[in-house]
């Protein structure tokens, strides 16, 4: 009975016999030519198989280009990732993926290791010339590395362009793994001597000399200089050296190096250090962490993706190294993943946390990543000791600096998600460093590849997480943590100051907003570690910080989180807080809790308004009173609102900012739209209109035709005005989601009014992302209940009814009249095909439930994908 062999390598299966290629359990498409030539490399995985084999085996008896083969590779690696098929130029290809094999006779149960790139080319040399060097001590297999590929390609390129190259990146990074790939490939294909040194074990800079002569089997005879010696033996044909672990002895190194490339001008030179040589022929690769799993938007990353990703492929492979049965399935794929987005993609980090998965399973792993100095141990023998701990890694580079890098070092541990270089002045210097050392001391850090310097123009600079950790560690052990957090807020606010609660946020550039989009982790710890502390002084921190902070967090989180994280500080506001700064506080609080029509914001709008009038501030009453006034028209108090609306329109001035103004009579439409009165409201937008109009702010005005105009339009009985104004209004701010968003949802309304309900909850759907972050999902969510019970779907708009029901409760909102209308004509459907008890039960079921679950309920059984489109 013939054998059904499977082939396993990585994440992947391969049944030949049943034509099937499995990633986990998921089955791959693969078209018939790229599953055959899969099929032929996978057999071999042993051996390189020349182009004219392997054309031979997939097209048999025909006559075929060498492209076809070239564009099924390709196929191939898309698939499976770059590095599973290695190409050996001017020869063919071979798999290098460690191969397992097995089928229906266990006596056949094999495991194959790829041979290096070097044998892979001997074995494919036919032309009788010599397929390597003949001198080199680099010997054995070259190392099985994942998502480096595109790195081996581009080091090699640079040696052939450059004498000097130097990998640089921080420890664990695989700076002597990719280093040891390029030496094997140089053996293979560039027929030059290739030296391997490694440098480790050297502690004395002046024995470093004497190591490489050594490793190059020469005797000093006195005569002639080490690094004569040196030269003498290289350059007597094409030849490599490559230093490995050089940041130890960086000045001795670079001595060195000059001296050999004034010797023998052929000789090229491949340096691994944590630090550059600084040499004048050096040109320095610095080596990025793995790559991780990546994802369709809106849905997490499946398996597939996992395995592609190099942080994710090498996680897998050591795993079933220790625990062959170990599978990337659904169930573990979510862990796999927040431990390579944890662990920064570091290759040490996952090797080691890949190790301990048999002692910890996977999630045992993923839940205790915050004491991972304790838990990432026990590396290799084979290893250096400093790579047999993450800590021991760490200590080495750490180890390299002088007290007062070191200083600097621990202290910029307090910034999340990277920081600027003003702020990390404002926090490392004092007495002994001064801002212009912590400019110099940063420099090195980011020299000695312990802080990353990204940006094309004005840099931002970040640790990796795991070296931010150790930092904090370390900032603990001198005693400084409290004190460095202050700072931190310090610096927080200083940055901050521009965005004071006065600042308008239709003012803030694209620019700005960018900057402001980075800074959202250090506000957000800033924000954690003062809700921890206590008495005066750090009160008026708190609450100052908020002042100019809540507008940056909108833009980094939205106006949500913005609004939650600052309204915890609404306690810290007392007697003793001077007037000003608290009504500012107040102030923020009204704005954007209009917006996102919290409760709270309801007594912040009236302290505001108190405070603001005792102060003499006009623009901060004004202000007040628009926040005050939308969210009375909210909780049914709108015939109370006429006195602050005449009052507001006194005092405010013409030349105030746009968005002032504008914002006072998008709060006037609202209560005037409370108010059933429909026909005013319209007047009220139309005048946003023109005042934008008259600004120069076409966008805001055509948001407001597509939104507030049509709205009114509706309300009024013009469905086919409304319509109109939505669609010609969303030609215009297609390009822009948010206003697109309010559009959108504009004419959702609309077409559930038509009783178009296909199309209301399609644009609906592509609304309520947007709708949620500002607080008002619910509403629209009501409308598409409608649009789903008059389709059939009784029971989801009951569930839909109950989520919506208890949120106006909560928020302590009224529906306005035509919201009103519009229950009414939903009540009057489930009343009439529901029993009474199986609705009451679908709308509990609703209540309890959380957003996401009501956003499929309403929408229907599919997810909303594609959460941010709006065309």
């Amino acid at each position: 009975m013939p054998v059904d062999l499977v082939y396993s390598f990585g994440y992947f299966r391969l049944f030949p016999e049943r034509r099937t290629l499995l990633a986990g359990e998921q089955p791959i498409k693969l078209g018939a030519r790229a599953f055959d030539l899969l099929a032929v490399l996978v057999a071999a995985s042993g051996r390189m198989l020349t182009k004219g084999e392997l054309i031979a085996a997939v097209w048999p008896h025909l006559v075929v280009e060498e492209n076809n083969l070239n564009v099924q590779v390709l196929a191939l690696r898309k698939v499976l990732g770059h590095a599973a098929i290695a190409t050996v130029p001017g020869r063919g290809y071979h798999f290098v993926m460690p191969v397992q094999v097995a089928g229906d006779d266990p006596a056949l149960a094999t495991s194959t290791t790829p041979p290096s790139d070097a044998a892979a080319a001997e074995e494919g040399n036919n032309d009788g010339a010599p397929a390597a060097a003949t001198r080199s001590n680099v010997t054995g297999a070259a190392p099985t590395l994942y998502g480096r590929q595109e790195d081996i390609d581009a080091v090699l390129a640079l040696l052939r362009e450059h004498p000097v190259v130097t990998l640089t990146g921080a420890g664990g990074i695989g700076k002597t793994r990719l280093g040891e790939a390029v030496a094997h490939r140089l053996l293979s294909s560039d027929r030059c001597s290739v030296w391997w040194v490694d440098l480790a074990s050297v502690n004395d800079p002046a024995m470093m000399a004497a190591a490489v002569a050594r490793t190059l089997g020469l005797d000093p005879d006195g005569t002639r200089s080490l690094v004569h010696l040196v030269a003498s033996a290289l350059r007597t044909g094409p030849a490599v050296a490559v230093l490995d672990n050089c940041e130890h002895l960086v000045d001795a190194v670079s001595v060195f190096v000059s001296g050999l490339r004034a010797l023998a001008a052929d000789l090229r030179i491949l340096v691994t250090s944590q630090e550059a040589l600084k040499t004048v022929d050096e040109h320095v690769y610095r080596l990025g962490t793995l790559s991780l799993p990546t994802a369709r938007a809106g849905s997490p990353a499946t398996a597939h993706e996992v395995a592609l990703s190099g942080a994710g492929a090498l996680f897998v492979a050591r795993v079933r190294s220790v625990d062959p049965r170990f599978q990337l399935v659904a169930d573990n794929v979510a862990a796999v993943v927040e431990i390579c987005r944890c662990l920064d993609g570091i290759p040490l980090a996952i090797e080691l946390a890949a190790a301990r998965v048999p002692l910890l399973g996977v999630e045992g792993v993923r839940a205790r990543l915050k004491e991972r100095f304790n838990v990432l141990t026990g590396g290799t023998r084979a290893v250096l000791r400093r790579h047999q701990t993450l800590r021991a890694a760490l200590e080495w580079s750490h180890g390299l600096l002088s007290e007062p890098e070191q200083h600097v070092f621990r202290r910029l541990g307090v910034f999340a998600g990277g920081f600027t270089l003003e702020s990390a002045q404002r926090v490392a210097d004092d007495e002994s460093v001064d801002v212009w050392d912590v400019l110099e001391h940063l420099g090195t850090l980011v020299d000695k590849s312990l802080v990353l310097a990204e940006g094309p123009s004005v840099p931002r600079y970040r640790m990796l997480e795991t070296t931010r950790m150790f930092a904090l560690e370390q900032l603990g052990g001198a005693g400084e943590t409290a004190a460095m957090l202050r700072r931190h807020a310090l610096a927080m606010h200083a940055l901050l100051e521009p965005y004071d609660i006065y600042r308008d946020a239709g003012s803030v550039t694209d620019a700005e907003e960018a900057l402001l989009s980075a800074e959202g982790d250090n506000i957000r710890a800033a924000y954690d570690w003062l809700a921890t502390t206590s008495g005066p002084a750090d009160d008026l921190l708190a609450i100052e910080l908020a002042n100019v902070a809540i507008l940056p967090l909108a833009c980094a989180g939205g106006v949500s989180e913005a609004f939650d994280r600052t309204v915890v500080f609404s306690p810290r506001v007392g007697t003793d807080t001077p007037a000003a700064i608290a009504a500012r506080f107040w102030l923020g609080l009204s704005i954007w809790g209009a917006i996102v029509g919290r409760p709270e914001a309801y007594e912040a709008a009236m302290r505001a308004i108190e405070l603001c009038r005792e102060l003499g501030d006009d623009k901060g009453l004004h202000r007040a009173i628009t926040s005050r006034v939308a969210i009375g028209a909210r909780r049914g108090e709108s015939a109370h609102l006429g006195a602050l609306v005449d009052e507001a329109r006194r005092i405010e001035q013409p030349d105030w900012p746009t968005t002032r103004l504008t914002g006072f009579r998008w709060a006037c439409y609202r209560w005037l739209q409370a108010e059933g009165r429909p026909e005013e409201a319209l007047a009220c937008s139309l005048d946003r209109v023109a005042i934008s109009e008259r600004a120069g702010q076409p966008l805001l005005a055509q948001v407001t035709m597509g939104d507030a105009v049509a709205d009114c339009e509706l309300r009024a009985g013009r469905v086919d005005a409304a319509e109109a104004h939505c669609r010609a209004a969303l030609d215009f701010v297609r390009s822009d989601a948010f206003g697109a968003a309010h559009v959108l949802e504009t004419l959702a309304f609309v077409c559930t009014a038509q009783g178009k309900d296909a199309e209301a909850l399609e644009h609906g759907q592509h609304a309520i992302r947007s709708s949620r972050d500002m607080g008002m999902h619910f509403r629209l969510l009501e409308a598409m209940a409608l649009s789903a019970a008059r389709q059939g779907r009784l029971h989801d708009a009951a569930w839909a009814v109950g989520h919506v029901d208890r949120l106006y409760a909560q928020r302590g909102e009224v529906r306005w009249p035509f919201a009103k209308a519009r229950r009414a004509q939903l009540d009057a459907l489930l009343d009439a095909n529901l029993p009474g008890d199986e609705r009451q039960r679908l709308a509990a079921r609703g209540a309890a439930e959380d957003i996401e679950v009501a956003f499929q309920r309403a929408f229907g059984p599919e997810p909303v994908n594609a959460a941010d489109r709006h065309a």
